[in-house]
């Protein structure tokens, strides 16, 4: 099978050996993958990432295709099921490799494409916001709202019928997300009361969001952007009642759940119900994935960007 091998921290496309796999894992013909920035970047620092200076490593978490095999234990999915899933890495190639309690079925109305954006992105939006207590009717900020976090967040919290309000740091982001929310705010606002606030970027940002939350609401930090360190006034939390700093990490929050694949067959009826929208604005075969990643970490990418890995008609 052919796949993408990381290669003095550039992606080269290779032959490769098909995955091996334990009894209750199935092997899956991939159709499409998605390119995340967290991808991207742990590709800049391979040689940090490698056990040792000879290990092949195929990247990509997220993955959408058809059973070849079912996995040997009778778990999961049928052989010629079309489904979706994540795992740790290996998404990159034709053929992956899944434990069946990371992956769920499609409906025929889904295409491959579309759903092989959802896995890691659109769980980290779906786990962060139960982990704040999305509930109908909490106000919900989403910074960072242009991104592909972000815009899975916007749209699963409108979906529960929380009222949404996304931020951006330009007119130009605000344009592509206009709709996704109830408001658009470019530049974090200076006053309010939220329930839940999703915040990515860290550093005095962070801190900001002491004067912006509820009392009795919910900080979920899943990340930081700016790479700075936070400080923050102590008193400004305890004139919160009952003020919650979280921190998430996804593949944390979903080994501790019964089922790894939690929120995904919800994300998936989203889409299929036509309110989850993926923004997809490049589209790759696996001889350009690199150009695709440059361009993410370049920030030209404004949506997701999919691998086209193999042909089907139902794309």
């Amino acid at each position: 099978m052919l796949g993408a091998v990381v290669h003095e921290n550039r992606l080269q496309v290779k032959e490769l050996p098909s995955p091996m796999r334990s009894p209750s894992q199935a092997l899956v013909r991939t159709i499409a993958s998605s390119i995340n920035q967290g991808e991207v970047r742990g590709i800049r620092s391979a040689p940090h990432w490698q056990i040792s200076s000879g290990e092949v490593w195929v990247p990509g978490w997220d993955f959408a295709g058809v059973v070849e095999d079912a996995a040997e234990d009778g778990s999961g999915p049928p052989k010629g099921a079309r489904v979706a899933g994540w795992v740790r890495q290996g998404a990159w190639a034709e053929y992956v490799s899944a434990a069946t309690d990371q992956i769920v079925e499609l409906p025929a109305n889904v295409q491959f494409r579309e759903a092989a954006t959802l896995p890691i992105a659109g769980l980290t939006a779906w786990h962060a916001l139960r982990v704040g207590g999305l509930a109908a009717g909490k106000r919900v900020l989403v910074l960072g709202a242009n991104g592909g976090v972000g815009r899975f967040a916007l749209q699963i919290a409108r979906a529960a019928a929380a009222h949404t309000v996304g931020v951006v740091t330009s007119e130009s982001k605000r344009a592509s997300i206009s709709d996704l929310a109830d408001e658009i705010a470019v530049g974090l606002p200076v006053e309010g009361a939220y329930d839940i606030i999703l915040e990515c970027v860290g550093g005095e940002t962070l801190a900001k969001c002491f004067g912006l939350v509820a009392p009795y609401g919910s900080i979920v930090s899943y990340g930081n952007a700016s790479g700075e360190q936070t400080c923050f006034d102590p008193g400004a939390a305890f004139r919160k009642p009952c003020l919650r700093l979280q921190s998430f990490a996804l593949y944390d929050e979903l080994d501790r759940r019964p089922s790894r694949n939690e929120g995904l067959a919800d994300l998936v009826d989203l889409l299929s119900q036509g309110q989850l929208r993926t923004d997809i604005v490049l589209e790759v075969g696996l001889a350009d994935v690199q150009q695709a990643c440059d361009a993410l970490m370049e920030r030209r990418v404004d949506g997701k960007a999919v691998l086209a890995i193999g042909a089907d008609q139902k794309m």
